[in-house]
């Protein structure tokens, strides 16, 4: 693990799940992440689910995703702007796809967005934290 010499947040993202951690000097803390509550459908007709149940799709999943992805952004946006504004870290080191890098964005304040000390614009949640990290990082 590198050193960092101001503590950093560092936030993972994908369009469900927001993975946070606190890195300061050698020290990484794993802190509560952000999920979004699976939708419920009361029509299961026209849907499908992956083997393992992480991937629930239906015939109308397609309409009702901006909204919940726009929810999802906001509340990601607000625990990096409530962790720095507590003072935990200086700066924010961000990794998500696109779509979900503006909108996260889009929801800090100024004073947070030039915090950002680096974007990373892909989908680093299939990785191992180890793996996670050295990418936000490298």
């Amino acid at each position: 693990l590198q050193r960092f010499p101001e503590p950093t947040l560092l936030v993972a993202s994908d369009e469900e799940i927001a993975r946070f951690w606190l890195a300061g000097g050698e020290a990484l803390e794993t802190l509560d992440g952000v999920a979004l509550a699976p939708e419920q459908k009361s029509d299961s007709e026209g849907a499908f689910a992956s083997y393992d149940g992480s991937r629930v799709a239906g015939p109308a999943s397609d309409r009702h995703d901006t909204p919940r992805k726009e929810k999802f952004a906001k509340q990601v946006a607000e625990r990096v702007v409530k962790l720095l504004r507590e003072g935990h870290a200086t700066g924010v080191r961000l990794a998500a796809l696109p779509e979900i890098m503006h909108r996260v964005e889009a929801h800090l304040p100024n004073d947070v967005t030039r915090k950002v000390l680096s974007r990373t614009e892909k989908n680093l949640m299939k990785m191992s934290e180890v793996e996670i990290v050295g990418a936000m990082l490298g």
